[in-house]
């Protein structure tokens, strides 16, 4: 029993990584149409700039996660909107996905051309100085938990957003008909904005909570939070809850898989394909 509660307590801090990062390709996709292949890469480099800030330069930890967060991170959104996709915006969804794909090898590229990949860069994890917390028998990183009340801080905000405010207003209008809601007095323009600044947003939240956890590789990071995708896909790229609900199979399904599974040679990648059980394809028949 005490194995089992260690696994889940894995299982559900990666769960609410998964839930952050599915959550802001949701937000993206929900209000743009655009599926962003490049929502990872967003996030790798927003690790690899808090590293940068944090260790590289020794800011605070406070300092160093509010400029990735709060500057950073919403003038690439930004500058992803303007730049990027709003010319393809008009276009068909193949053009729009093509260029969310290079977006993706382009942030690759840029992540590997600043920082050397063959330097190391661990990142301790938040407040790893701090003794554990002690659930029954099972111990809870402080990491760990602010990773699991962040996730749940995102989804109470988040719903606020959406449900008690103008512009999450918008945005849920511009869902439907973007043109008929410009007829309504909403600006679809405005609402595809804060869509592309929330979504790198929550992908940079996403990628440094999971970045001590991993090597901070430009490649494996953009990719290994492809996981985070299932969930999105769980909650059809429409429903924040199902979203979160997918996040929560697919992270207890991974631990529970790297804790249970027999270790051989003939069963190395189960574990990682723990993200294809957590989609039915029979949902949509």
């Amino acid at each position: 029993m005490d194995q089992f509660l260690a696994f889940t307590v894995v299982g559900l801090s990666t769960a609410a990584v998964y839930a952050v990062i599915g959550t802001g390709l949701v937000v993206t996709h929900a209000t743009t149409g655009v599926f962003n292949f490049a929502h990872g890469a967003a996030g790798m480099l927003s690790a690899f700039a808090y590293w940068q800030l944090a260790v590289g330069w020794g800011w605070p930890i406070p300092l160093a996660l509010a400029f990735v967060l709060l500057v950073v991170a919403p003038a690439f959104g930004l500058f992803v909107e303007r730049v990027l996709m709003r010319p393809v915006q008009a276009l068909g969804e193949a053009e729009r996905l093509v260029m969310t794909v290079a977006l993706l090898t382009g942030c690759i590229a840029l992540a590997r051309w600043v920082w050397d990949p063959n330097t190391a860069r661990p990142l301790t994890p938040f407040l790893a100085e701090r003794p554990a917390l002690r659930l029954g028998p099972a111990a809870v990183t402080w990491h760990q938990a602010i990773t699991m009340a962040v996730a749940l801080a995102i989804a109470a905000a988040l719903w606020v957003l959406l449900h008690r405010t103008r512009a999450g207003t918008e945005m849920r209008a511009s869902v439907d008909d973007r043109a008929l809601a410009g007829l309504t007095g909403a600006d679809p323009l405005r609402a595809t904005r804060l869509a592309w600044v929330l979504g790198i947003q929550l992908a940079a939240v996403g990628g440094i909570l999971i970045a001590p956890a991993v090597a901070l590789d430009a490649q494996q990071l953009s990719l290994l939070i492809v996981s985070a995708y299932t969930a999105a896909v769980f909650g059809r790229l429409r429903s924040l809850p199902f979203t979160f609900l997918g996040a929560l199979v697919v992270g207890l399904l991974e631990a529970y898989l790297a804790g249970y599974l027999p270790q051989n040679d003939y069963l190395p990648g189960l574990r990682l394909a723990a993200a294809m059980a957590g989609t039915d394809p029979l949902r949509d028949k």
